[in-house]
């Protein structure tokens, strides 16, 4: 039973991912919602896999299960809030490509069961795009900090563009 705590926790942001797009479907303007679901999902990600290390159950499927559900999570997140204006539909069209290409890179690249392929701009990159939809979640734009968020945007396309020709020199690499 414990050694299903991590997946559950993973798991978890599927169901927050569809707590969102309600929230954003029924033009929910309690900000307060967002920042809680935006938080336990960022919480989720980060106590997921260490606790699936402290009971010695890390796995490929649950690396696998941890990265599809984040970026569901993300995708969701940042879409509606692109739908709202908060943000250019580019940013989580790159991140779409960006964990698109990872996917298919790790699977290409190394054997599936042992999980995704880490890597460096990947690993930042999720930590931007959760401190992204915090962001939005508490202050969109224009309110401040989401409108410096929104502002940032064309960095984060070069920072998401850089991500993907990272995955594509370590494929080139392998090769």
């Amino acid at each position: 039973m414990l050694a299903q705590i991590p997946n559950g926790l993973s798991a978890l942001r599927f169901a927050l991912a569809g707590i969102w797009i309600e929230l954003a479907a029924h033009a929910h303007q309690g900000r307060l919602a967002f920042a809680i679901v935006a938080i336990v999902a960022a919480g989720s990600d980060f106590i997921d896999g260490r606790i699936a290390r402290r009971l010695g159950v890390a796995s490929g499927s649950g690396r696998w299960l941890d990265g599809i559900a984040d970026v569901s999570f993300v995708l969701a997140a940042l879409f509606c809030e692109a739908t709202a204006g908060a943000i250019p539909f580019y940013i989580p069209i790159l991140i779409a490509v960006s964990f698109s290409q990872y996917a298919i890179d790790s699977v290409v690249i190394g054997p599936p069961a042992t999980g995704p392929i880490k890597s460096r701009l990947g690993h930042w990159g999720g930590i931007i795009n959760y401190a992204l939809v915090i962001t939005l979640a508490i202050a969109p734009p224009p309110a401040f900090p989401g409108a410096i968020a929104c502002g940032l945007s064309p960095l984060l396309a070069i920072f998401y563009t850089a991500a993907i020709s990272e995955r594509a020199w370590l494929y080139y690499r392998a090769r």
